[in-house]
């Protein structure tokens, strides 16, 4: 498969595709990291938002797929220097916008700051100093540093930050409000464990792809998003995920 030649080199790796060789427009190649409540490894199996959507989107298309896990900084590189891999949940950002296709719309993630359980409400200045966890990969950090946060530390995945901070290790962790409550849950924490002290910024999630992902490739892809939309089984998907959701 693509994804287990990439190291080998990009152009090496294209060179080994039948489909390509024989003028087929290759498809595309799913990949994501553990982020509840869109895709996330459990024991039974990969779940989450936007892993079921996208098998519902294969299924209509016609097509099997799967999706492969990766820390989340290696699954946006590998979606960063292939020419047909699709990722989610991708924030949208400025930095960001040239370098991927952007092919369905999945919610607005408000980001907050979070702390073990206090009744100290903190300000964003007194946040300014104390160790702050983000995801590895993540351009929310730029929000952090625009702000002058002097102390980051990166974890791989939202089960890594929250050890962190309920073992010590972090004063506090940033990131986006619905995947930090899932992840509480996912992984064994109660919402009353944390305070949600700041909010600093938003943005929009989306299933992404490679910028040179062929346009008839995406575009078969964003017509099946639209086909589930139609149907209600995307309203469906999004009220088992998110019941309190009024988008």
């Amino acid at each position: 498969m693509l994804l287990a030649a990439l190291g080998a080199g990009r152009h090496a790796a294209w060179a080994q595709l039948p489909e390509e060789t024989a003028g087929r427009v290759p498809q595309l190649e799913w990949v994501a990291g553990d982020l509840p409540p869109f895709a996330w490894r459990t024991s039974n199996g990969p779940r989450g938002y936007a892993h079921e959507l996208v098998l519902l989107m294969a299924q209509q298309l016609g097509r099997s797929t799967q999706v492969n896990y990766y820390p989340w900084a290696r699954a946006v590189q590998l979606t960063d220097r292939s020419d047909r891999v699709g990722i989610f949940p991708l924030a949208r950002t400025p930095d960001r916008e040239k370098r991927f296709q952007w092919l369905v719309p999945l919610m607005t993630a408000r980001y907050v700051l979070i702390t073990p359980a206090t009744d100290r409400r903190l300000s964003l200045n007194d946040l300014r100093t104390v160790r702050v966890g983000v995801l590895r990969g993540s351009p929310i950090v730029r929000n952090l540093t625009a702000e002058h946060f002097t102390t980051l530390v990166e974890g791989k995945d939202y089960k890594d930050l929250l050890r962190m901070l309920v073992d010590g290790g972090l004063d506090a962790v940033y990131a986006g409000a619905p995947m930090l409550d899932a992840a509480m849950g996912e992984y064994g924490y109660t919402r009353r464990q944390f305070t949600t002290q700041q909010s600093l910024g938003e943005a929009r999630l989306y299933m992404a792809a490679s910028l040179g992902l062929a346009p008839e490739e995406a575009q078969l892809w964003r017509k099946a998003y639209q086909q589930l939309v139609d149907d209600g089984s995307v309203e469906r998907l999004r009220r088992r995920y998110f019941p309190a959701d009024k988008h």
